[in-house]
């Protein structure tokens, strides 16, 4: 069998059906077995999307994404959603073909720029950005580094592996009776039951206890057992950027998203709580203020996946566990069924009262021009356990964050670490592709559309169910806010410098053989919707929206 063949057929056998690639010389013997296996490829306008489109992928179906990229530029392409995927913790595996082994830098030891046509040692430039990295020389070797590969990418904090592979090795024959495999080491995690009784000792002496729930809760395959301590504790719980999604907002115990851009009473409860549990939730500055200024009056207990995590914040939490997220609140839910953790109504009361005194969408901001938190509110509101919410960067971002309420069993799959411009529309062709009876509602700003426009053929080409909604709010309206705030008004990259935000979107629709809607006033912004959403076809939407547009600044103006 050829070690191209064998890649393929490993990939079958692990459930992949689905691959993101863009075609190469240099990966061109794994590009024909992808073909005769019978795996469905998708084809990218550019590598640097594949490895984005195979993370929300991989986030949305809770498994593995792949992609495969071709040797020098199509590697080194794919370095941005190789970033992405490992900032958000997607478990991706990248394939990259490479020049025949005797051409590659790697190969000749010599600190050489290149060597072969098209050539860039590329594992020492990914390492930093992967679990996992690893030129394969030896075609004896594929089955130990494909399982260790796969073991990495979906075991402990989820995250991307590349595997870079000449072309000769591509080709060359295997006799599978001789290939080694990789042994899984046990795992070296542990929850002390002493931890255990402690974290129960402190719910039981907090006045105003707080779960943070994060993204590890959904990696963890943990959001019942989340839901059943949350249920025990019976206290407030607050979301990070990427635990939107976990539990409805009508939740009586749930107050949504907390941090620098999260709700208007977020701060309130943050600075009153005496003990915070945070789950899965890596504490990060945007979340906790730069120096945990959110938390300044409590105990704070921290149980993470990623031991680097908890070290990270040492100085500011009391108690850390390194421990999956799942394996912790089985302990401690069984744990809980003996003991009796006090009523907290007051506390409880308190919170509701912020929430029901400090709504994010009021009856003032059905207007002309159209307030961004209005449509995104109504686009929620009509969404279903059947659509996607996607976004990328600046407010669209922000906004969905904050009015999102997920009442319907929705899922929102976004750039949330980096919240990076141009990467609403790979993402929501992942989602397409893993979950090819659901609607995907995406959205983008006129800025961030530029960055990956050429993948709008790639919607229209396959006539996904995505309905792209780009907010013409004059071009970078976050970037605009900050110049106003920070440098007294001082702008740069504007229409009139740089053309930004200048594009007749109605024109790029036609373009790229999408459809075109506008919406321009928000009296018809309902009935819209409604109509766009009943149309299982690909629409290109122009949503024209305030150019001072304020976004919420949880932290400096509540």
């Amino acid at each position: 069998m050829r070690v191209a063949d064998y890649i393929a057929k490993f990939l079958v056998d692990n459930g992949v059906n689905d691959i993101f690639m863009l075609t190469g010389y240099g990966a061109m013997y794994i590009n024909d077995a992808i073909e005769v296996s019978g795996i469905n490829y998708y084809a990218t306008r550019n590598e640097a999307v594949a490895p984005m489109m195979a993370g929300s992928y991989a986030r949305l179906k809770g498994t593995l994404g792949v992609a495969c990229v071709t040797a020098g530029p199509g590697a080194t392409n794919a370095l941005p959603g190789l970033a992405e995927s490992f900032v958000d913790s997607a478990p991706i595996m990248i394939i990259s073909g490479q020049v025949e082994k005797n051409h590659t830098t790697y190969h000749s030891k010599l600190p050489l720029r290149t060597y072969g046509t098209a050539e860039i040692n590329i594992i020492p430039v990914v390492k930093p950005l992967t679990k996992y990295a690893k030129f394969l020389d030896d075609p004896n070797d594929v089955r130990y580094v494909l399982e260790k590969a796969l073991h990495l990418a979906i075991s402990g904090r989820p995250g991307p592996v590349w595997i870079d592979i000449p072309l000769d090795i591509q080709n060359a024959s295997i006799q599978l009776d001789q290939l080694r495999s990789y042994q899984v080491p046990r795992s070296k995690l542990d929850i002390s039951p002493a931890n255990i009784d402690n974290i129960i000792e402190k719910l039981k002496d907090a006045k105003n206890p707080l779960i943070v729930g994060g993204h590890g809760v959904r990696q963890a395959k943990a959001i019942n057992e989340f839901k059943t301590f949350t249920d025990k504790v019976a206290a407030p719980v607050l979301f990070s950027r990427l635990g939107q999604d976990l539990l409805p907002h009508s939740n009586k115990y749930v107050f949504g998203q907390a941090g620098l851009k999260g709700s208007k009473y977020c701060k309130q409860i943050m600075n009153k709580s005496d003990l915070v549990i945070s789950l899965g939730c890596r504490l990060a500055p945007q979340f906790v203020g730069l120096n945990f200024e959110a938390f300044e009056n409590a105990e704070i207990v921290m149980v993470d996946v990623d031991k680097a995590e908890i070290e990270k914040n040492k100085n500011y939490i009391d108690l850390g566990i390194n421990a999956d997220v799942k394996s912790f609140l089985i302990e401690i839910n069984k744990k809980l069924n003996n003991n009796i953790i006090p009523n907290r109504i007051k506390w409880l009361d308190y919170c509701n009262d912020l929430k029901a005194n400090n709504p994010i969408v009021t009856l003032d901001q059905k207007k002309n021009p159209i307030d961004l938190y209005y449509f995104m509110k109504l686009l929620g509101d009509l969404s279903n356990s059947k659509n996607v919410l996607v976004t990328d960067a600046g407010s669209n971002y922000y906004v969905g964050g904050t009015v999102w309420d997920f009442e319907n069993g929705q899922r929102e799959i976004c750039s949330g670490t980096n919240a990076a411009m141009g990467t609403t529309i790979p993402l929501a062709i992942g989602c397409a592709v893993a979950e090819p009876d659901f609607q995907i509602l995406a959205v983008t700003g006129d800025g961030s559309l530029e960055l990956n426009i050429q993948e709008l053929k790639t919607i229209s080409h396959y006539s996904y169910n995505i309905k792209l909604f780009v907010i013409n709010n004059g071009g970078y309206l976050s970037m605009k806010k900050w110049q106003d705030d920070v440098f007294e008004g001082r702008r740069l990259d504007t229409s009139e410098s740089t053309g930004a935000g200048t594009l007749n979107l109605s024109k790029i629709a036609d373009a790229f053989d999408l459809d075109y809607v506008r919406i321009d006033d928000y009296k018809n912004i309902e009935s819209q919707l409604n109509e766009i959403m009943s149309n299982e076809n690909p629409l290109f939407v122009e949503v024209f929206t305030d150019n001072y547009q304020k976004i919420i600044e949880a932290f400096r103006d509540y």
